[in-house]
Parts: C-alpha cells; structure tokens; sequence
C-alpha cells in the first residue's frame, strides 16, 4: 500500500466541481487568475475568496465567507464577449482604463507574477434576463458589476506577505 498516495489524499480538499458566484454583494480575494485551453474552448479563470457576502435577493442566500468561487468566461465565441466581460473584471481589479490593459500589462496578471493575487475586488452579482433569441427560449444567467477596490497602507502589507509566504514577488514588482 502507498501510504504517501494516501496521506496526499486525505489531506486534500474534496473537490465538487467549480462554486460559481451567486446574486449577492461581495467583497473578494483573488487566489489565482489564468487561462486554459480546454475541451469547451478557451477561457479566463479567476479564482476568488469571499471575505464579505450580503444578500441582495430574497430567494437566494450568497456564497459563504471563506468560500473559493471560480469567475470564468469562455472566450472563443467572440459573439457572446467573454473577452470583454473578463476585461472588465481585469480593469475593475487594477483600477485601469481600457486603453491602459495592454497584453503586457495583462500577461502580468495572468501569468506567473499573478499581480492580482491577494487584492481585493468588489463585486455585485444579479439575475440578468436574456430574451428569446432565434427561436430559442429566453433565460436568466448571472450579471456582474465589478468594483475597484483601493487597498490601504497595512492592507498593501498585508497583501505583500500574502504574495512572499506564496512565493510571488511584491505586487509593486509584479506590475513593473
């Protein structure tokens, strides 16, 4: 018996499949953002902690404080605009303007420097209709609305120890 394969099992986290954000009002922690070319397409992947949750809709209770959830948008159907749904959350994490997210700058998110990891966003997640199309049935998926969120002095400190203790460079040298 492989008691090595074994103790790497039971000390893991169980995994249950992705825990998608739901309607709330959010305060977050970036874990980790990336891309991956899977068997759906290409997507963007933000993987996020819930630090703060409120109910914003009656029947729905949000996703629990500690939680990890995954963002994620498909990017190859360029008609459904994953892409810049995912560039709006970049932007809204950066505190940047369009013209400022270059594919450098965004590479340093995405990448290994991860410049985003451990800083905080906002996020408002609602019931968003989409009408009857085509002759398909309309639907309600959810809509985000992104948040800047300026971290103070000790937070910033706090963050960089965040980034050392996981072996990532201080945010300031990320971003360079």
């Amino acid at each position: 018996m492989n008691n090595a394969a074994l103790a790497r099992i039971v000390s893991a986290q169980a995994q249950l499949g992705a825990q998608y954000l739901k309607a709330g009002r959010y305060r977050l922690e970036v874990q980790s953002i990336r891309t991956k070319d899977g068997f759906k397409g290409l997507s963007a992947i933000a993987e996020l902690k819930v630090v703060s949750a409120e109910r914003t809709q009656p029947d729905t209770e949000p996703n629990r404080v500690g939680a990890v959830v995954s963002y994620v948008e498909n990017l190859s159907d360029v008609k459904k605009n994953g892409g810049g749904r995912f560039k709006a959350f970049v932007m809204a994490l950066a505190g940047a303007e369009e013209a400022e997210l270059s594919l450098e700058q965004l590479a340093k998110f995405t990448g290994d420097l991860q410049a985003g990891a451990f800083l905080p966003i906002d996020c408002e997640v609602f019931p968003k209709v989409l009408p009857e199309k085509d002759g398909k049935p309309g639907k309600v998926i959810e809509g985000y609305r992104w948040s800047t969120v300026t971290p103070t002095d000790a937070e910033l400190s706090a963050l960089d120890g965040k980034r050392a203790a996981a072996k990532l460079p201080p945010l300031a040298n990320a971003l360079a």
